[in-house]
C-alpha cells in the first residue's frame, strides 16, 4: 500500500489531535491518590484474584515462550510474550511481527525514563495509509502489571489513544516513575498487596497503569539498550517528542531457549527448564 495524504488526511491536524491525546497520560503521573481507587476497584473484579496474583514476569520463563526480538537503531532489546494471559494480543502481535509490519517503524513518543510509544509508520505516532487500525477488546489480568519493561498494546478506534475498550497495533513501552519515599508511602497506603508493593519498588514500572491496558510482554534482555530508547525525551512533560529519530529496524521471533537470560527473573519458575 503506498504512503501519502489521501482522503483529506491532515498531518498537522493529526498530529495536534496525536499529541492532545497522548498528553492526557502525563495528567496520570499527577494523580497518585487516584490509586487508591484503583486498587480498591481492581479487587472486588469477578474472577481475578487480585490479591493474590502470580507474579509471572518474576519468574523464568519455559524453554518454547515465544520471545519477540526488537532490533533498533540504539541496539537490541528483547521480551517474552505472556499468551496464556493475553492470547488474543499475542496473536495479534506475532501475525504482524511475522508480515513484518514493525519492520521500519518508528518510536514516536517519549516521556523521559517513564514510558515511549512504539510501532508507527509515522514519525509523529499518525495513522498512514499502511496503519494497522484493528481493534481488540482489552485482556486485563490479575497476573500481569505495568512493571519496568512491560509491553502494552495501545491503541484503539479512531486513532484515541486513551481507550476503555480496545487496544491496537502500537505499543507502550513501561519505563518507570521515581519511587521516593512519599510516593512509596502512597503506593503502600493504596494496596496492602506487600508482594506487588515489592515488586515495583525492587522492578520499577508505572504503578498508575495498572489495569487500564492489556499487557502482553516483558522485556527481560538488553534493558541497557530499552532505557537508552527510554532516556530519548526532554524531560518536559509538555512534549513527548523524542530527542533523536529511533526505529525498529526489525522486529522478529524465537523462544526462550534460543535467548536465554535466567538471571533477569527474581523467582525461579516450575515449568522453566
Amino acid at each position: 500500500m503506498s504512503k501519502g495524504t489521501k482522503g483529506g488526511y491532515s498531518p498537522d491536524k493529526s498530529r495536534n489531535k496525536t499529541i492532545a491525546q497522548v498528553s492526557i497520560l502525563v495528567i496520570c503521573f499527577v494523580m497518585i491518590a487516584a490509586l487508591t481507587v484503583m486498587f480498591s476497584n481492581f479487587s472486588k473484579k469477578k474472577g481475578e484474584d487480585y490479591q493474590n496474583p502470580e507474579l509471572v514476569q518474576r519468574k523464568v520463563p519455559s524453554d518454547d515462550a515465544t520471545v519477540a526480538v526488537f532490533e533498533t537503531t540504539k541496539g537490541t532489546f528483547k521480551a517474552v510474550l505472556y499468551e496464556e494471559q493475553a492470547p488474543e494480543a499475542c496473536k495479534y502481535f506475532k501475525d504482524l511481527v511475522k508480515t513484518g509490519y514493525y519492520d521500519g517503524t518508528y518510536v514516536f513518543g517519549v516521556q523521559k525514563d517513564v514510558y515511549f510509544l512504539g510501532g508507527s509508520k509515522a514519525k509523529d505516532g499518525t495513522d498512514t495509509d499502511d496503519t494497522d487500525k484493528k481493534t481488540l477488546e482489552k485482556e486485563i489480568n490479575s497476573d500481569l502489571w505495568p512493571f519496568k519493561g512491560a509491553l502494552i498494546s495501545f491503541g484503539g478506534k479512531n486513532n484515541k489513544f486513551i481507550s476503555s475498550e480496545v487496544s491496537g497495533s502500537r505499543i507502550l513501552f513501561v519505563g518507570s516513575v521515581e519511587f521516593t519515599d512519599e510516593f512509596k508511602a502512597e503506593l503502600e497506603s493504596a494496596s496492602d498487596n506487600s508482594e506487588v508493593n515489592n515488586a515495583f519498588e525492587e522492578m520499577g514500572g508505572v504503578p498508575n497503569f495498572t489495569k487500564q491496558y492489556t499487557i502482553f510482554a516483558q522485556v527481560y534482555d538488553g534493558m541497557d539498550v530499552y532505557e537508552k530508547v527510554c532516556a530519548a525525551g526532554s524531560g518536559d512533560e509538555s512534549s513527548i517528542t523524542p530527542t533523536e529519530e529511533i526505529k525498529f529496524t526489525k522486529v522478529s521471533l524465537s523462544t526462550y531457549k534460543e535467548h536465554k537470560n535466567d538471571s533477569f527473573f527474581p523467582e525461579s519458575s516450575d515449568s522453566s527448564k
